[in-house]
């Protein structure tokens, strides 16, 4: 064995010696068998040197070798960080299937690989076998639509409540968000009520479904955290958003808050001021109502006018305002409208109260803006 050993070792030197590629990439094939034999004895000095020595070996090789370097090295949990490093900072082909599966890589390395916005590496990193929470947070931060849907759909990965909000805001106006966020079983509640406002119907069945299904303790706390999100929401209101609140205040104080100025504002398209005095009026927070209108949600809409007991006319003005921005003919509404009747009075409350606990979270900040 010292025999073979010495003998392997003056072979990796005369290696060294070579200038040629061919030789060059022999060495590298030498070392890193040398290294893989030995790794589970190696102390983190010796994996280090290692390292060090493949890497600079490997620098200038061509793409196919480097890619099977990184293949190789990969799987290992012994691999030396600083050429694990060097791999996933590589070219695409070349650092895909370390950022894929190795274990080596620490939380820093991959959110700074993550933070040069290369979709391709975010979208492999989206895929590990297990994604941190910071390391979700940095790829959300950095990530296009697809990476993060990539991501959410993903069980391994674990995101923190600030990340699944706002992903769930950006799977307002990217639909290939929604589907992976509602399948998540780790959803918020109270995230679960905010996507029922814009989601389409069989995905809004399915979050319905998830929210009858609640234990009691689990909806306190979703009510708690869904406070606790308002009062931050409403620090920052629009000049837009400020002249709708003044507008309602003026139309309160004139006693003319009622269905038939939801009818009026809804028949003159003024969306914004229709928003605030529709949110005031069902007593259900404006960014819900928004959520509501920008998505088109006609059941939605029905569900606070049924809650509230407006008439049919009211849902009817309102339902046509929705459709007719989204271009739906006469007979789509029509079948809307028939719908209306079925909204069952156990969902509209269970939603309802979601919606109504943001309006008295929002209440204290919106009076002092």
């Amino acid at each position: 064995m010292m025999l073979q050993n010495s003998t392997r070792f003056s072979r990796l030197v005369d290696l060294a010696k070579e200038t040629s590629s061919d030789k060059r990439r022999e060495l590298l094939r030498e070392v890193s068998d040398v290294f893989l034999e030995a790794a589970p004895d190696l102390s983190d000095v010796e994996r280090s040197y290692f390292g060090d020595i493949i890497s600079k070996v490997s620098a200038n090789m061509d793409v196919a070798v480097r890619r099977r370097l990184a293949e190789q090295f990969a799987g290992q949990p012994k691999a030396p960080l600083g050429l694990i490093q060097q791999l996933a900072n590589d070219e695409v082909s070349v650092a895909a299937s370390v950022l894929r599966k190795s274990e080596v890589l620490r939380d820093v390395d991959l959110i700074t690989i993550a933070q040069s916005k290369n979709q391709e590496k975010l979208s492999v990193m989206a895929a590990r076998p297990a994604v941190s929470e910071s390391v979700s947070q940095s790829i959300v931060e950095h990530g296009n639509d697809s990476v993060v849907a990539g991501l959410v759909a993903n069980d391994g990965a674990r995101l923190s409540r600030g990340t699944f909000q706002c992903v769930v805001e950006r799977s307002e106006t990217s639909e290939i968000l929604q589907a992976p966020l509602v399948a998540r079983a780790d959803l918020p509640p109270d995230m679960i009520n905010n996507m029922y406002a814009f989601v389409s119907g069989d995905l809004r069945d399915k979050l319905r479904q998830r929210l009858a299904a609640l234990p009691p303790e689990m909806l306190e706390k979703a009510l708690k955290d869904a406070t606790r999100d308002v009062m931050t929401e409403m620090r920052h209101v629009n000049d837009a958003e400020r002249k709708a609140m003044v507008f309602v205040g003026e139309m309160i104080q004139q006693k003319k808050l009622n269905e038939a100025l939801l009818v009026q504002l809804a028949r003159a398209s003024q969306a914004t001021e229709l928003i605030h005095a529709f949110a005031r009026l069902a007593e259900v927070d404006v960014k819900t109502v928004r959520r509501l209108v920008n998505a088109r949600n006609t059941e939605g809409v029905a569900i606070i006018c049924r809650s509230q007991r407006f008439e049919r006319a009211t849902f009817s003005a309102l339902a046509m305002f929705l459709e007719q921005g989204a271009g739906q003919d006469c007979k789509t509404v029509h079948q809307i409208l028939d719908s209306y009747e079925k909204v069952t009075t156990e969902t509209a409350q269970r939603v309802m109260r979601f919606w109504r606990v943001r309006k008295e979270a929002a209440e204290p900040t919106s009076a002092g803006a």
